[in-house]
């Protein structure tokens, strides 16, 4: 197998996004860029520089509709699928868009399906008072706690204390169950009805508080660019970045905030 290099593994990644987005557009679906490719677009019109991976999010209706797709045909455009873990061949409770012509490996993870990916995030509902949406995301940050922990590799982790707590806990995380653990985010993050609620978030792995907004805002689109392509996003892209990374999002970060997923790639 040949190794990728960096250039190679964004522009595997870019292609990924590219035949998603028509996937998209031929079944008449709304995929929005989101978090840190949401910011990449706004700062960099493209990749951050040091980042390794690609958000998108989708409002629920859209996301049901794309799984609906998959359970007949999960394999678009010859090598690329859309995995799940309610399909077995995904460790995560939301779609990942896999190329089946690459392999990869994280340091921090344990995942059967070892394709570089794209994350494509469930927007959701939730209420509109605050404590009822800090509950819920109490909640969820548990459950998200115990899902990650039943496939972490143990010994592994960003700083000593992960290191060694990691070992003592997933015994615990893997008697909870994985599969567990992701059908309890989907049934949490389906509690409420944004188009009743007038509030819509990504609920399921998103930040508290931070990726939040009126369901009428999320809905109303823009254009913004990315690596020369243009892709739809919410016409709040400012405030939703701004809540999410803060008033001066647009300012490089030191080295020591600028963080990937430590992976490595190969073409099969």
């Amino acid at each position: 197998m040949k190794k990728l290099n960096q250039k190679e593994i964004k522009k595997h990644l870019l292609d990924i996004l590219l035949n998603f987005k028509n996937f998209c557009d031929n079944h008449d679906l709304k995929m929005y860029l989101c978090a840190g490719t949401l910011l990449g677009a706004a700062r960099h019109h493209g990749f951050i520089p040091w980042d390794d991976d690609i958000d998108v999010c989708m409002d629920r209706e859209s996301y049901q509709k794309v799984m609906e797709i998959a359970k007949k045909n999960s394999v678009f455009n010859e090598h690329y699928k859309i995995t799940d873990f309610q399909f077995n061949d995904s460790s995560y409770p939301f779609i990942k868009v896999v190329d089946l012509t690459t392999k990869m490996s994280q340091q921090f993870e344990n995942d059967e399906a070892d394709y570089l990916w794209i994350d494509v995030f469930p927007m959701d509902g939730l209420p509109g008072d605050k404590s009822l949406q800090k509950k819920l995301y109490q909640k969820v940050a548990i459950v998200r706690e115990i899902q990650m922990l039943s496939f972490a590799k143990a010994g592994q982790g960003r700083t000593l204390a992960k290191k060694i707590l990691k070992p003592l806990v997933i015994p615990f995380a893997k008697m909870y169950g994985l599969r567990r653990a992701n059908e309890k985010l989907n049934q949490l993050s389906r509690t409420y009805d944004y188009n009743k609620t007038g509030w819509i978030g990504d609920v399921m792995w998103g930040d508290y508080g931070k990726e939040t907004m009126r369901t009428s805002d999320y809905f109303e689109s823009t254009k913004v660019n990315f690596e020369g392509y243009q892709f739809d996003t919410m016409a709040c892209w400012d405030s939703y970045l701004t809540k999410l990374y803060g008033k001066n999002y647009m300012d490089i970060p030191p080295k020591e905030k600028q963080v990937n997923h430590c992976l490595q790639a190969w073409l099969r």
